[in-house]
């Protein structure tokens, strides 16, 4: 009980809005919770935490939609935009009760196993995971320990949030133009860049596997925007 009175001061305190925001090129903007605060506070609720190594080790499953493994990020939706696990879908805590029914809709089994989080101590991780225990889901997982995502594999970013990076200097690599990102690989351009690459989003799967090329041939900081290149320009 005294781990779940010291997470609801936690998040009493926390306002700042950059809270468990991570995306494609940055870190958090405040200061999270004590990691110990939240580890125990998903214990008392009867929810494993899970770490960044077992939510990649699920990534083919999540990409390729088997419907056994789902993911969901917590985080407002200006902070999802700029950066978010491949697939997610945002559930913003404060928003719950406006989001859930468009979550209803994707008609997932209730035993579906769902991770919350992205790596880090997020109270936001944990509100949503007291709303979905509400509704019945019974197999959900805490992604509140690292690594954190971000650092170990590329990201997915919405049209807004592409723009803003673009915006930002990014490399926008156009899949329609550029098929296997051959192009952009050759031209060598530095590791350092944040490279969105842009391909329709029926595509998804063949968008998903070059991203995992580009991140694999050293560019850390990769992102995959699944829709109309038009949308962003």
């Amino acid at each position: 009980m005294k781990h779940l009175l010291a997470l609801n001061l936690a998040l009493s305190l926390i306002t700042a809005p950059g809270i468990c925001s991570a995306q494609v090129a940055s870190g958090p903007s405040i200061a999270l919770p004590p990691a110990e605060v939240i580890l125990n506070a998903a214990k008392e609720m009867g929810v494993e935490a899970v770490d960044g190594n077992y939510v990649i080790s699920k990534m083919d499953e999540l990409i390729n939609k088997s419907g056994k493994v789902f993911v969901i990020d917590a985080r407002p939706a200006r902070n999802y935009d700029v950066g978010f696990i491949p697939t997610a879908f945002n559930m913003y805590d404060a928003k719950f009760k406006l989001i859930y029914p468009e979550l209803e809709k994707l008609n997932l089994a209730k035993d579906t196993e769902i991770f919350i989080g992205i790596g880090r101590p997020c109270p936001m991780s944990l509100g949503d995971i007291k709303q979905l225990k509400a509704k019945g889901f019974t197999n959900l997982k805490a992604f509140v320990k690292g690594p954190i995502f971000f650092e170990k594999y590329f990201s997915e970013v919405t049209a807004k949030g592409a723009k803003k990076h673009a915006t930002n200097g990014a490399i926008v690599v156009n899949l329609a133009e550029d098929p296997d990102a051959s192009k952009f690989l050759a031209a060598n351009t530095a590791r350092d860049k944040v490279v969105i690459l842009a391909g329709p989003a029926e595509h998804a799967k063949t968008n998903y596997a070059l991203a995992d090329t580009v991140y694999k041939a050293g560019y850390k900081k990769t992102a995959v925007f699944n829709g109309n290149i038009q949308d962003i320009q």
